[in-house]
């Protein structure tokens, strides 16, 4: 009688422990699934490739970089997934510079092209022509997928930006400066005059998906395109890469808010016209890394303590 007691016990713990194991995993899965539905976890995934690409970059590497082979076949870009995202982490992109718009949170890696397995718009913004050059006296083009407003990754606050704006680029051994005219979000994928070049002007166009409010502009239907003309040039100084938040300064209480920068047509500019976006607490990586590595501690724990009191 005992015999069987103890076995049954024993059968008893086992299929209590596989249930619960079973039900953890459904569980884990559910938020997983929640987590990356909600495009939080995909702009986590890509600022991750972004911060990757962007560490330890020098000009010298940038010029090594531009030597890499490319393309700039736009019909071959898939829309943004998770799938993609993760397997993009195995394909190494090259960083030609950095991007950033201060007055709308936009911070982003530079790419020449597509890449050569089309994995560069998992990484950051990209050139879409060949032969244009930033600073150049041509209309630089640039492009980026809109990762949602949970957590602005790449160009996803591009539609929040106002005439006036700067954006700033740099390849590291300088800093260009381009100043917001126009902005639209109902241009049409087959509108490509707007990335043609205008005698005698330089200029940039930065582009991306309208998603921001699908009911009114479509999913994927509309783009949204922002238009500058080139109003600077300024070394790549430390001071002025962290006036323009082209680079994080290890100083958490340095702000480059109104702070200047001298270009070299002499005009003193303000690193941003208007406040600067502060991201939410949730847009912050590293909010997000410990936020996971939290919720991977209390559940492992609450696991191995209801395993601990079947047992």
């Amino acid at each position: 009688m005992t015999t069987k007691t103890q076995n049954y016990s024993l059968k008893q713990r086992f299929l209590n422990s596989i249930i619960v194991l079973f039900l953890g995993m459904l569980f884990y899965l559910g938020i997983t699934l929640v987590f990356f539905g909600s495009g939080i976890g995909n702009a986590y995934l890509i600022k991750n490739n972004s911060e990757k690409a962007s560490s330890n970059l020098t000009a010298q590497k940038i010029r090594k970089n531009q030597q890499h082979k490319t393309t700039y076949d736009a019909s071959k870009t898939e829309s943004v997934s998770t799938v993609k995202l993760i397997k993009s982490q195995s394909q190494k992109a090259y960083s030609i510079g950095q991007v950033s718009i201060p007055a709308v949170n936009i911070h982003v890696p530079l790419f020449a092209g597509y890449g050569k397995n089309n994995q560069n718009l998992s990484y950051g913004v990209v050139t879409c022509l060949p032969n244009r050059s930033m600073g150049g006296n041509n209309n630089y083009v640039l492009a980026g997928h809109y990762m949602g407003s949970a957590n602005a990754a790449v160009l996803d606050n591009l539609h929040l930006t106002k005439p006036g704006d700067l954006v700033y680029i740099t390849d590291l051994r300088n800093i260009y400066l381009y100043r917001i005219k126009k902005i639209s979000v109902e241009i049409k994928p087959n509108q490509i005059e707007v990335e043609n070049n205008v005698r005698n002007k330089p200029m940039i166009t930065l582009i991306t998906c309208s998603d921001f409010n699908t009911s009114k502009y479509g999913y994927g239907a509309n783009r949204t395109v922002a238009q500058g003309k080139l109003v600077g040039q300024a070394s790549a100084s430390i001071t002025n890469l962290r006036i323009a938040e082209l680079i994080k300064s290890k100083n958490k209480a340095y702000s480059a808010q109104n702070k200047l920068i001298l270009t070299n047509k002499k005009v003193i500019h303000k690193s941003c016209p208007r406040a600067a976006a502060q991201p939410k607490f949730y847009q912050n990586q590293s909010f997000i890394k410990i936020s996971i590595i939290t919720f991977n501690i209390i559940f492992l724990i609450i696991i191995s303590w209801l395993l601990i009191k079947i047992w």
